[in-house]
């Protein structure tokens, strides 16, 4: 009973925070709350732009292509740059409340989840309207998406920790993403890639993570999503267990390096 007690006032602690922060960040100003979603709308755009025209990358449906993978890479990182200082810069609620840090990044992931969801559906629906039946894989976006969300869960909650005891976790992470973002298969297909370095390329955990989202919407085979939904979960399993059991390590000397 105590447990299922402590489990709903864990969620209504993540749910509070997650309106709160969405008030907070749009509060009086709808032109916040449309750039936050025409932000990456607008990068999608300019890149859809250079690379199918400019470049004549010969991808059929090279937009919605781009959609399937540049959006969730945006979400991801993001996610990464805002959550790995988030426990730092929350330093007062955690010491002064009896707060669980992982409600903090949470309640910031569902955030950007929402924020990022909008934003790719308001471009998916179009795709959808104009080639219908050609995106086969719709009904199988939802697991797909909570696997993206559950694996970046583990990511930025693994990486938040580091930062409590590295300081310099944050400052070396966008030049990471920024370098991986043109390593990773995200606005050219893996094909591009010469085959005795695509294993390695492929192996980015984000990307793992990404391409069953991109699988739903461009070129569905069900065998095709099985397989790659089956590595991003491994991903996922991997990522939380590595979190957690990193946490319960640390988690003694974590506030002491608040």
């Amino acid at each position: 009973m105590n447990e299922k007690i402590f489990q709903r006032l864990y969620w209504e602690q993540v749910k509070n925070l997650t309106i709160a922060n969405m008030k907070s960040r749009y509060r009086k100003t709808f032109a916040g709350f449309l750039w936050v979603v025409m932000s990456p709308i607008l990068i999608y755009g300019v890149q859809s732009l250079v690379f199918k025209h400019f470049l004549k990358i010969d991808i059929q449906n090279y937009s919605l292509f781009l959609l399937g993978g540049l959006l969730p890479w945006i979400f991801i990182t993001q996610s990464i740059d805002m959550c790995t200082p988030l426990f730092l810069t929350n330093r007062d609620l955690l010491l002064g409340f009896k707060i669980n840090p992982l409600v903090i990044l949470l309640s910031q992931i569902l955030d950007n989840f929402f924020n990022f969801l909008f934003a790719f559906m308001l471009l998916l629906i179009p795709f959808w309207i104009i080639l219908g039946d050609n995106i086969g894989g719709l009904p199988y976006l939802f697991f797909a998406l909570i696997n993206l969300i559950l694996g970046l869960i583990g990511v930025a909650w693994l990486l938040s920790i580091l930062q409590v005891f590295y300081r310099d976790t944050r400052f070396v992470l966008p030049f990471i993403t920024n370098v991986a973002l043109f390593l990773t298969p995200i606005f050219y297909p893996p094909e591009f890639v010469p085959e005795n370095l695509r294993p390695i390329i492929e192996a980015n955990p984000l990307y793992l993570l990404i391409v069953p989202v991109r699988t739903c919407i461009y070129s569905f085979t069900s065998d095709l999503f099985l397989k790659q939904i089956l590595v991003g979960s491994l991903v996922t399993v991997t990522t939380l267990s590595l979190a957690y059991f990193y946490w319960r390590k640390k988690r003694n000397e974590f506030y002491i390096h608040l």
